[in-house]
């Protein structure tokens, strides 16, 4: 592993050639991922490709549902809590996915080849990156829990699937999501306001 891991380094900053005295600058290759709060309870999740590929996709799941026995699986369990599922071609639960119509994946910028049909995995297909994104809006998603205290929510988010294990990113990121109060200033609980109760 630490020799593939050596190779790969060393064909990105061959790559990237040398463009001054002692620096070298090479295509970060692979992907980033980014998680974002906006402040009104929504949460944008982005997706830096620099791969030829659209299969990177996301999913993402509440503190509250933050299972180890499901975020590191390998397999599919006999049992599974909401939001964890099998999905079809995956051997391990998978959470929600980020957004829909369609969710979120990586993407390719305008004329670059997409890997498969004979076009060869390339994780420096896009130099300079290419961004898609997704926002969540937590106080409607199904089976959202209340928010805390202060009035916000945390979620968890990663990408665990990908044609290339090396360039997945399943190391769950945490970001905490503010904004999570309605308008008059209590505590959202989805459709039963608190505040306009009196208590």
């Amino acid at each position: 592993m630490r020799a593939l891991c050596a190779a790969v380094l060393a064909t990105g900053v061959a790559a990237g050639g040398i463009t001054g005295a002692g620096t070298a600058s090479a295509a970060p290759g692979g992907l980033t991922l980014q998680g974002v709060s906006n402040g009104d309870c929504t949460a944008t999740i982005k997706i830096t490709n620099y791969t030829n590929s659209t299969y990177f996709q996301p999913d993402w799941w509440f503190e509250q549902e933050n299972d180890p026995a499901m975020v590191n699986a390998t397999s599919i369990p006999a049992e599974m809590s909401a939001p964890w599922r099998e999905v079809s071609g995956i051997p391990w639960p998978i959470a929600r996915w980020v957004g829909d119509s369609p969710a979120l994946t990586s993407g390719l910028g305008p004329g670059v080849p997409s890997w498969g049909n004979g076009n060869p995995y390339n994780r420096n297909a896009q130099p300079d990156g290419f961004v898609t994104e997704r926002t969540i809006d937590l106080k409607t998603v199904t089976g959202a829990p209340e928010p805390s205290s202060d009035g916000t929510k945390t979620i968890w988010f990663r990408i665990k699937t990908g044609p290339q294990t090396a360039d997945r990113l399943p190391t769950p990121q945490k970001l905490v999501v503010d904004g999570c109060r309605s308008s008059n200033g209590s505590l959202d609980f989805g459709s039963l306001d608190l505040g306009t109760l009196g208590l």
